[in-house]
């Protein structure tokens, strides 16, 4: 009688382990900006994500096993997306996570990371102190070094010689513009006044006519949102201004930002992206074409959503070779190559993706990528 009692116990105990080790769903965190200045990349991000888990889904999950996305809302604000990862990590269970998806949420996630074991993939985060910050910290995005670094070059041979520069103080815009001041002081062009504005200003008349006074070739602009970068191109305009050849980050020069502007935005705008056209990839035109069958038109540099597409194939994959184990997924991502929406790519040691850089113009509402 004894003997049956245990066996059924041992019995019991095996089920549960197989439940607790083969659950119906895998849950995959997300983190990004649903709300706020950056919904213009967070949310198609975010549809870009849910796109790729309806993918796996379909054709069977992973060994069988549905992948759930759990979402919340990041709001590109450090503490918000800190509560929104602990929640998923907590609570929810995650088996990885996605996200941040802006440089402000993923720079406050990499201490949780890390405090985890929780190995993150950050999209849209371009600051250059996310380089090398964590060991489970990777992202899809380049660095602002990688990216303003190139869009300075563009500007020097332009014969652009004395420039002034706009920026918001947040992670991005901060890295974006001291990438582009360095390394164009460095070919020998001038920075002749800088000016920043906090997050939720529109009027930024003050900062511009003291920027007047410097008599600059050009205008370097870095922002989290297209409301103010819309803005700052009104009041160019409004002030005389508008003979400044403009640079910008990848929201500046942006169909929403052309669109918020009534297409004040000249076409003479340059800005540095990831190369992203669907004149160049044939699986971003078809990748393209479906989302907009299913989410309307995507007005944005089409790497977003791509981008949140492939965190979430990468994820599904590493997961799949490396059920919970966060140093198997990190040296699973760095040790091979992984094919992209924009093709392939690699990540290093420091979690920078290979480079793809594209220096693009607004042209009659559309994102042109120079020498398509």
């Amino acid at each position: 009688m004894v003997s049956r009692i245990v066996l059924a116990i041992v019995v019991i105990a095996l089920l549960a382990s197989c439940q607790s080790q083969s659950p119906d769903t895998i849950k995959i965190g997300w983190v990004g900006p649903l709300s706020g200045a950056a919904t213009s990349y967070g949310i198609p991000e975010f549809n870009g994500a849910k796109m790729a888990v309806e993918t796996i889904n379909a054709d069977g999950g992973i060994s069988g096993r549905t992948i759930e996305l759990i979402t919340e809302d990041g709001r590109c604000d450090a503490a918000t997306a800190v509560s929104a990862a602990t929640k998923l990590i907590d609570v929810d269970g995650v088996k990885i996570l996605l996200g941040g998806h802006c440089s402000t949420e993923s720079m406050a996630l990499i201490p949780l990371s890390s405090e985890k074991k929780m190995l993150m993939i950050a999209g849209a985060t371009g600051t250059d102190a996310f380089t090398g910050a964590g060991k489970y910290a990777f992202r899809t995005f380049p660095s602002a070094q990688v990216l303003y670094s190139r869009l300075a070059d563009v500007a020097y041979n332009q014969g652009t010689r004395k420039v002034v520069t706009l920026y918001e103080e947040k992670d991005w815009p901060k890295s974006v513009v001291n990438a582009f001041s360095t390394q164009f002081t460095s070919l020998g062009g001038k920075v002749l006044a800088q000016e920043a504005f906090t997050s939720g200003i529109l009027d930024f008349r003050t900062s511009l006519l003291k920027l007047k006074q410097a008599n600059a070739d050009a205008i370097m602009l870095s922002v989290q949102g297209p409301d103010a970068a819309a803005k700052i191109i009104d009041q160019l305009n409004e002030l005389g201004m508008d003979n400044l050849q403009i640079y910008g980050d990848a929201i500046v020069v942006s169909v929403p930002t052309y669109n918020k502007t009534n297409g004040k935005l000249p076409a003479t705008a340059l800005g540095a992206l990831p190369h992203s056209s669907t004149a160049y990839s044939e699986r971003l035109k078809t990748f393209v074409q479906s989302y907009e069958q299913v989410y309307g038109e995507l007005a944005t540099n089409p790497y977003y959503a791509s981008e949140g597409y492939d965190g979430v194939l990468i994820a599904a994959e590493l997961i799949k070779k490396c059920q919970e184990d966060a140093d198997c997924m990190r040296s699973e991502l760095v040790s091979r190559s992984w094919e992209g929406m924009t093709g392939p790519f690699t990540f290093d040691e420091n979690g920078d993706p290979s480079p793809f850089v594209g220096i693009a113009h607004v042209e009659n509402g559309k994102l042109v990528f120079e020498g398509e």
